[in-house]
C-alpha cells in the first residue's frame, strides 16, 4: 500500500518526518486536495536505447530526467536529507533495458558539503572531510563487493554561508562510480543505496545533502530512508526498507553503449607564481563532462591534484603542494559521458625547493 499525502502529514509530526518528508507536508496535502485523484503511477520510464555504437547512454531513475532532482541539495530547507554515518537512502529501480552495454555506473546527486572555521584562522573555513559511498544489489541487502566509493566532500559543492564568501559553492552535481556490468540486472529490480562511513556525519549540520525530486502519487513505494545504519549498508534484508518515502531520492544507474569517440587534451600549461601554480588546457570531444589536473614523480603513477571542472575554460589554481620537492610532472586530463578519457603530454613543473 502506498503512503498517501495525509499519512505523510501525520508522519511529519513524528521522528520519521526528519527522515524524508517535505519541510512543509501540509502544503502538499492542500495541493493534493485541489487536484483530482491521479491515476496509479506507471513504472519509472527508462531509455529504450539498444546500446549500439554511436547511441546515447541510458539512465534509470525515479524521475523523468536527471534534471528533475533539484530539491534540498540546492538551497532552502534541507529537511534532513543528509547522507550520513547513520542515515542511508534506498531506491528500487526497474531491470535495466537489454542492450550492448559496455560500462555501467551508479550515481547520486549531491550538494551542500559543510565547512567549519579553521582553528588558526577562524575567518577562513575548511570543508569538513569525509567520503560518500554507494551500493547496488538485486535485493535490499548490500555486501562489500556491491559497495563503491562515490565522492569526497572536497569535490562536492559547498553550502553557502549567509555572511561569508566560500569557494566552491554552487549547484548540486551528479557523481558516478563505475561498477562491474554484471552487477546491474536486466531481469530483476536494482536497489541502490547511498551512505557515508564517516562518524562525524550524523546530522545535516556536518553532512552533504542528497537531492530529491517531487513526490510520487500512487503505486507501491520505491524509495526508503534508513536511519539505523552504522557506517555500512545493511547486510540483511530485514529492516532495510525502514521508512517509505513519497519524494524521490536522486539515485540513478547509467549504462554506456560502445563508443569510438576520443577525448583530446592539448595546450597544457602550468606557471608557478607567488600564490601557487596556475594551469590550463583545452579539451576536445563529444559531451566532455569533467576536466582535472594530475601530478606524478615518475610519469607512471598519477594523482589528481585539482578539483573537477565540468565545463570550459579548464583553468585551475593549485597549491605549491601539487609540485612536490624540486618539482613534478603534471598533465591535464578529461572524460566524456561515455567514460572515454584523454590526457595531455606531461610537462615538468619546477618546485620551490632551493629557490
Amino acid at each position: 500500500m502506498i503512503i498517501s499525502y495525509f499519512a505523510a502529514a501525520l508522519l511529519a509530526a513524528s521522528p520519521a518526518r526528519a527522515q524524508g518528508y517535505s519541510s512543509d507536508p501540509m502544503a502538499e496535502v492542500e495541493e493534493a486536495a485541489e487536484k483530482p485523484a491521479p491515476a496509479p503511477s506507471a513504472p519509472p520510464r527508462t531509455s529504450r536505447t539498444v546500446g549500439e555504437s554511436g547511441s546515447l547512454p541510458a539512465y534509470l531513475s525515479l524521475a523523468e530526467t536527471l534534471h528533475d532532482f533539484g530539491r534540498f541539495a540546492d538551497g532552502g530547507a534541507d529537511s534532513n536529507w543528509y547522507v550520513g554515518f547513520n542515515n542511508a537512502w534506498v531506491v528500487k529501480l526497474p531491470p535495466a533495458p537489454e542492450g550492448r552495454w559496455t560500462r555501467a555506473y551508479i550515481g547520486a546527486k549531491l550538494g551542500r558539503a559543510k565547512t567549519v572555521p579553521r582553528k588558526d584562522k577562524p575567518w577562513e573555513h575548511r570543508i569538513v572531510p569525509g567520503k560518500v559511498y554507494i551500493g547496488v544489489s538485486q535485493r535490499p541487502a548490500f555486501s562489500s563487493e556491491q559497495s563503491f566509493f562515490l565522492a569526497d566532500t572536497a569535490d562536492i559543492p559547498v553550502e553557502a554561508h549567509e555572511s561569508m564568501y566560500l569557494a566552491g559553492t554552487g549547484e548540486s552535481q551528479w557523481f558516478w562510480a563505475e561498477v562491474p556490468r554484471q552487477l546491474v540486472s536486466t531481469d530483476r529490480p536494482n536497489y541502490l543505496i547511498v551512505w557515508s562511513p564517516n562518524r562525524e556525519f550524523r546530522s545535516a549540520d556536518t553532512s552533504p545533502i542528497l537531492a530529491a525530486a517531487d513526490s510520487s502519487r500512487g503505486g507501491e513505494p520505491r524509495a526508503w530512508n534508513n536511519h539505523d545504519v552504522q557506517g555500512v549498508p545493511p547486510r540483511q534484508e530485514e529492516g532495510t526498507l525502514a521508512v517509505p518515502l513519497t519524494l524521490k531520492p536522486a539515485l540513478a544507474i547509467k549504462l554506456v553503449p560502445p563508443s569510438g569517440a576520443k577525448v583530446t587534451v592539448s595546450a597544457f600549461s602550468a606557471e608557478t607564481g607567488p600564490d601557487g601554480v596556475v594551469s590550463r588546457f583545452s579539451a576536445d570531444g563529444r559531451d566532455v563532462e569533467l576536466g582535472w589536473v594530475e601530478s606524478s614523480q615518475d610519469q607512471l603513477e598519477w594523482t589528481r591534484v585539482s578539483s573537477y571542472r565540468r565545463s570550459p575554460p579548464y583553468m585551475f589554481r593549485l597549491s605549491f603542494e601539487a609540485v612536490a620537492g624540486k618539482g613534478s610532472w603534471m598533465r591535464g586530463r578529461a572524460r566524456d559521458g561515455w567514460g572515454n578519457e584523454g590526457a595531455s603530454a606531461p610537462l615538468f613543473v619546477p618546485g620551490t625547493e632551493g629557490q
